[in-house]
């Protein structure tokens, strides 16, 4: 009896004790302050794990036909990713009606601009700072990496940016995209775009891609919408004629929204795939 005692002592011993997941605050900030600032849509929540320093940041921004949407409907991917070790950042911006291009992008900067000057206050790495955005926030983050006029008015360049990732996002403006279910130009486009051509050109990623440091993650969801679908993978071979660093995942069994929705769940590769490209670890990409 007193040596199998002993020997449960030294097993449990030897035993790896499990290392407890970080604790994950929350912290809402206005980042656009004093006249003109809205007490909704200028706010960004941040999830940092507590007790840790010197992380990647990862700034999320959502989808919704740049007309609808809230971050606090995506609670979820700052948890996710914080538990990752990731300083996770979710924005609100204004919508249309309320603005209409380039209201939105214009925010997405200002947010931008925010956290490199601030994110060191919250664990995170001004040199290890990424965005992110899903379906019309993929616009937005593309966008503010190829034209470069958006963050030069907050003061700061896309070259200071470690990483940006799409996920099913939209790149061309002057294409349809008719078999969502907002349908085509009239809902999706032409409310927080306008129905000029030549603007809307001027408005999309596709039309500005020029030679950038930082590298690109795009993600689709392999059950997207066929539009969709169409977006992402014309803007990757664009990127890639041009040889720019581009790296593009297909994400099986996902639809459009099923693609941020599930983002954290068990074995989810959305996930895995977002804080491989956030860490510096190689992706399996085709």
């Amino acid at each position: 009896m007193v040596l199998l005692s002993s020997l449960l002592s030294l097993a449990l011993a030897a035993s790896p004790t499990p290392t407890p997941e970080p604790r994950i605050s929350q912290t809402e900030v206005d980042y656009v302050e004093g006249e003109g600032a809205d007490p909704v849509k200028h706010t960004l929540d941040i999830f940092q794990p507590e007790g840790q320093q010197g992380l990647p940041v990862l700034l999320f921004f959502h989808g919704g036909v740049w007309q609808r949407g809230d971050k606090s409907a995506y609670t979820h991917v700052g948890q996710a990713l914080a538990r990752r070790g990731i300083v996770t950042v979710v924005v609100n911006y204004r919508l249309t009606p309320t603005v209409r291009h380039p209201g939105h992008v214009q925010d997405a900067a200002r947010a931008a601009g925010w956290v490199l000057e601030n994110v060191e206050r919250f664990g995170g790495r001004r040199d290890r700072v990424f965005l992110s955005g899903h379906s019309a926030g993929g616009h937005l983050v593309t966008l503010l990496l190829f034209d470069p006029s958006y963050l030069k008015a907050v003061g700061h360049a896309p070259e200071e940016l470690a990483g940006v990732i799409a996920l099913s996002g939209v790149f061309d403006l002057t294409r349809p995209i008719d078999d969502t279910p907002e349908g085509g130009f009239e809902s999706f486009i032409f409310p927080p775009f306008g129905q000029d051509k030549a603007a809307r050109l001027a408005a999309s990623p596709l039309s500005h891609l020029r030679a950038v440091r930082p590298p690109l993650l795009v993600l689709l969801a392999g059950e997207d919408y066929k539009d969709m679908r169409q977006q992402s993978r014309d803007f990757v071979a664009a990127l890639k004629a041009r040889k720019l660093p581009v790296s593009f995942l297909t994400v099986p069994g996902r639809g459009h929204f099923e693609l941020i929705q599930r983002l954290g769940t068990d074995k989810d590769p959305t996930t895995e795939h977002l804080v491989r490209f956030v860490s510096g670890k190689p992706l399996d990409v085709r």
